[in-house]
C-alpha cells in the first residue's frame, strides 16, 4: 500500500522519523575504538586549547624541612600548547517520493544506513590516522615533530636535548621488552623518570596472533627450553582493522594516553530534513558532525615501524 495519496511534502514528514534512525543506528553498529584510545570530551567552542604544565622538581618536597617549615610555593615551565580547531563534516542524501509511493521502502531507508555506516567508517578512519601518520614529519604535534620521532624536545625552554620513541624493530619478544625498557626511562623536562608503564600493544591485524602468542604464552615463544615468558600477561593486545602499515606496531601506556590523546565532539553525528527543498517528488536530509582530534603530549606511545 502507497503511504501518499496526494501532491504536497507529506509523504517526507512521515519517513523523516524512520530515516534519522536507521542512520544513527547505522552510525553505532560498530563497536569504535575512540572511547578506549582517546580522551573523548564535549566541546562548547569553535577550538579548545590545552596548556602543557612542565615538571614540579621532586627536590621541591624537601624544601618544607629545608626552609624550618615554610611551606614554598612550587616553579615550574609553561609547557606546549596544543590548539584543536573544530572541522565540519557534512553530506546530503536523497530520497524519490516514487519510492514511498511504490511503498519501497526498504531502498529508501537503506541510503539513510548506508549514510550512517559510512559517517561511522569515516570517523574511525579519521582517528586511525593519530598512528597512521605517527612516523610522518608532515603531521606533526604542539612540540612541532611526528608523534613518534627520535627529535622530542623537553620543553620550550629546554630545546638542547631530545627524547626518541621512534623505533624500527620488528614485532618479536626481544624487541617488546627493549622498546619496553626504553619507554619506562622515558624523563619529564626536568630529567627525572615519568614513570611510564607500558600496558597496551596497538596492532594491525596482520600483527595480532604475533603479538598475542608474546604476550599470553606462560613459556619463552622464541625457545624450546620451557623457559619463563617474562612478557606474560604485561600487555593487552589491541587490533586496529583501520592500521594501514602492516608492519607498524604501537607500545602504549594507556593511563598517559588518556591524559594526552584528545578527542572533542563539537556536535555529534545527526541527520536532518534540508530545509527550503521542493519535496515533490523528491526529499533531501543533511548528515552532520563536528570534531577535532590530537595528541598534546607523546611520553605515553612509542611507535615501531621495520618496513
Amino acid at each position: 500500500m502507497a503511504i501518499v495519496t496526494g501532491a504536497g511534502s507529506g509523504w517526507a514528514d512521515l519517513l523523516d522519523p524512520t530515516v534519522k534512525f536507521k542512520a544513527d543506528a547505522a552510525f553505532v553498529r560498530r563497536q569504535s575504538m575512540l572511547p578506549m584510545l582517546f580522551n573523548v570530551q564535549g566541546s562548547s567552542g569553535a577550538r579548545e586549547q590545552i596548556s602543557g604544565v612542565g615538571a614540579i622538581g621532586i627536590d621541591a618536597w624537601k624544601n618544607y624541612e629545608n626552609s624550618g617549615g615554610i611551606t614554598p610555593e612550587v616553579d615550574f615551565d609553561q609547557g606546549y600548547k596544543k590548539t584543536y580547531t573544530h572541522k565540519e563534516y557534512s553530506l546530503d542524501f536523497g530520497i524519490f517520493r516514487k519510492d514511498a509511493d511504490d511503498s519501497n521502502l526498504a531502498e529508501a531507508f537503506r541510503v539513510a544506513e548506508r549514510i550512517g555506516d559510512s559517517g561511522s567508517l569515516f570517523r574511525e578512519t579519521e582517528a586511525a590516522s593519530v598512528f597512521n601518520n605517527a612516523f610522518n614529519s608532515s603531521f606533526v604535534g604542539a612540540d612541532a615533530v611526528a608523534l613518534c620521532s627520535d627529535l622530542h624536545p623537553l620543553s620550550p625552554q629546554k630545546t638542547g636535548v631530545t627524547q626518541d620513541n621512534n623505533f624500527a624493530l620488528a614485532l618479536t619478544k626481544t624487541n617488546v621488552r627493549t622498546i619496553r625498557e626504553a619507554m619506562m626511562a622515558f624523563t619529564d623536562d626536568n630529567g627525572n623518570k615519568r614513570g611510564i608503564t607500558p600496558n597496551l600493544l596497538l596492532v594491525p591485524p596482520q600483527l595480532q596472533d604475533d603479538a598475542i602468542e608474546i604476550v599470553n604464552s606462560t613459556l619463552n615463544p622464541d625457545t624450546a627450553n620451557n623457559t619463563v615468558n617474562p612478557m606474560f600477561g604485561r600487555f593487552q593486545v589491541m587490533p586496529w582493522h583501520y592500521l594501514t602499515d602492516s608492519n607498524a606496531w604501537f607500545m602504549i601506556d594507556s593511563n598517559e594516553m588518556r591524559m594526552s590523546l584528545d578527542w572533542f565532539n563539537r556536535a555529534p553525528f545527526s541527520v536532518a530534513r534540508r530545509e527550503g527543498d521542493d519535496t515533490t517528488l523528491k526529499a533531501y536530509w543533511r548528515a552532520y558532525m563536528r570534531f577535532s582530534y590530537g595528541w598534546s603530549g607523546w611520553q605515553w606511545v612509542a611507535g615501531s615501524n621495520p618496513s
